[in-house]
């Protein structure tokens, strides 16, 4: 898959380079590959562009960190206490469909411009799917998990450790991988919303500046990074499968 992936960059490469020598595209406009990485250059030499870089990694990771923990245990209360879950998904449903747009500038206002309003957003877009996720995998087959475990004579913790949490595995890291291109959407709010470091700060600056080159150079380098992140999950996935597989 990854190698299928690096093919279709080739690719798209290939043919941006010809449409812009082609048609003769205005670099304002639609500058090459060529300018674009010249761009990047220029900020990884003058502008610190690798600390622009860790900032953004680390604010996605710890907001999809906690995101992703906090989904975990609600899924798991959800799923035991049907009440607390009707009571809670109003107020869930409402932060989640809420344009996250419009919440960024609010917590930029609670919490200050700082790290800490853009790991809250990215952790409020993670929490949903990975939540949906455990939820889902623990009460699909749930009468089977009872039975099984009553045949078994186990503890509610080792049914729950050795039955129900194998069987929602696939169902969490599906919704993980879902918040993965959430996580990324939201990083890139916060950042735009106000920040003064990070990728997302330098796509506003290029932005201000009319620098398309810097803009299209901080697009190409979030993608890379959303994919990396994909494609992390998805290798955590394959390489856990068959641990927690049902004997």
């Amino acid at each position: 898959m990854i190698l299928r992936g690096i093919a279709g960059l080739i690719a798209t490469l290939v043919l941006w380079t010809a449409v812009v020598h082609l048609f003769n595209v205005p670099a304002y406009l639609l500058p090459g590959p060529v300018e674009v990485l010249s761009r990047i250059a220029f900020l990884y030499e003058n502008a610190k562009l690798l600390r622009h870089i860790g900032v953004t990694l680390s604010e996605i990771v710890a907001g999809f960190v906690f995101g992703t923990i906090a989904g975990i245990l609600s899924g798991v209360v959800f799923a035991r206490l049907p009440r607390v879950e009707r009571f809670s998904t109003p107020l869930i449903l409402l932060l989640q469909t809420a344009p996250k747009i419009a919440i960024a500038p609010l917590l930029l206002l609670w919490l200050g411009i700082g790290p800490t309003p853009k790991i809250v957003l990215i952790a409020i877009v993670t929490f949903f799917p990975v939540m949906q996720g455990m939820v889902t995998g623990l009460r699909y087959g749930e009468g089977s998990f009872r039975d099984l475990a009553k045949v078994l004579k186990l503890s509610p913790w080792q049914s729950f450790w050795h039955i129900e949490l194998p069987s929602a595995h696939p169902a969490v890291l599906a919704g993980m991988a879902v918040a993965t291109t959430l996580a990324m959407t939201a990083a890139v709010i916060g950042e735009l919303m106000g920040a003064n470091e990070g990728l997302g700060y330098l796509l506003s600056s290029g932005q201000e500046n009319s620098d398309t080159a810097v803009v299209i150079g901080m697009v190409v380098l979030l993608s890379l990074i959303g994919w990396a992140f994909y494609e992390v999950i998805e290798l955590i996935r394959r390489c856990s499968i068959g641990r927690f597989q049902l004997n």
